[in-house]
């Protein structure tokens, strides 16, 4: 019997040594808080930034975060390994891509975010933050990419290969193709970035025509050093597209995705962009 109990306490003291699992909890450590921001360089990569704030005394450890809610596909924990003592972190992570559907955006969902965190001398454990609803990103992101998904079922928009240097003024087009539906698409804004300004004169893709070439100028936006040094999304310009007598719908399109005769259209368009500010 002596030698029974003397086991049983040799094997409790091990599993003690090796360290325990992480135990299970909804509520988050006194004072820590999220919010959420996106900055611009992470718009084109699908992700955002989950602001951790703790207003306690005890550090708090992160070990990974992830955002989750049915108005977007789930994804995986982005490993953090982080402590937030008195001053917010920003943990970037990964989203999913919307769920979108035919015909109308849909209503988004609440969502949460997730974390496994360890508090001071605490084991680790998960929690979860329930985040304001509507969550102000959160509902622009959705309803930007519901927008552009019911655009794409309709059209294909993009910049065109050519383009021609005039008196300081980059001239090429902006294609529209009709991929589904035999409705009037009208093209009524297109807008370029803090890096390039980008002009147009409203035109309609009319019910039963497949293709219409769309002529644009682009120019500099701005010439300073620094706008070149940040050129983050120098890539992406903005369109809002009508389908039949809907309400204009938000589209992002892109110039790195178009090979010109020569190069990639953005690198010309940075190239263009350098001489014309002579940097």
């Amino acid at each position: 019997m002596k030698r029974t109990a003397a086991l049983l306490a040799l094997v409790l003291g091990l599993s003690a040594c090796a360290g325990s699992p992480p135990v299970p909890s909804a509520t988050p450590p006194e004072g820590l808080t999220v919010t959420l921001t996106q900055g611009r360089s992470d718009m084109p990569k699908h992700m955002l930034s989950v602001v951790m704030a703790n207003s306690a005394a005890t550090p708090v450890w992160v070990s990974d975060v992830r955002l989750s809610g049915p108005s977007f596909q789930e994804t995986g924990f982005s490993r953090m390994d982080t402590a937030v003592k008195s001053v917010p972190v920003a943990l970037r992570v990964s989203y999913g891509a919307a769920n979108c559907a035919p015909g109308a955006v849909p209503e988004l969902r609440p969502a949460r975010v997730i974390a496994h965190v360890k508090a001071g001398e605490e084991p680790s454990r998960e929690v979860t933050w329930a985040l304001p609803h509507p969550e102000p990103l959160l509902a622009k992101l959705f309803r930007e990419e519901c927008e552009q998904f019911l655009v794409r079922q309709a059209v294909e928009i993009g910049f065109g290969p050519d383009w021609t240097e005039k008196d300081k003024v980059l001239h090429g087009t902006v294609i529209v193709t009709r991929r589904d539906g035999n409705e009037d698409v009208t093209v009524a804004e297109l807008s370029g970035n803090v890096h390039y300004e980008l002009k147009f004169r409203e035109m309609t893709l009319k019910a039963g025509v497949g293709r219409l070439e769309m002529p644009v100028e682009i120019t500099p936006g701005r010439c300073d050093p620094h706008s070149f040094a940040e050129a983050k999304i120098a890539m992406l310009f903005n369109a809002r597209v009508a389908l039949g007598a809907g309400e204009p719908r938000f589209l992002v399109f892109r110039s790195d995705t178009v090979q010109t005769p020569s190069t990639r259209l953005d690198q010309l368009f940075l190239g263009y962009a350098r001489k014309t500010c002579g940097l």
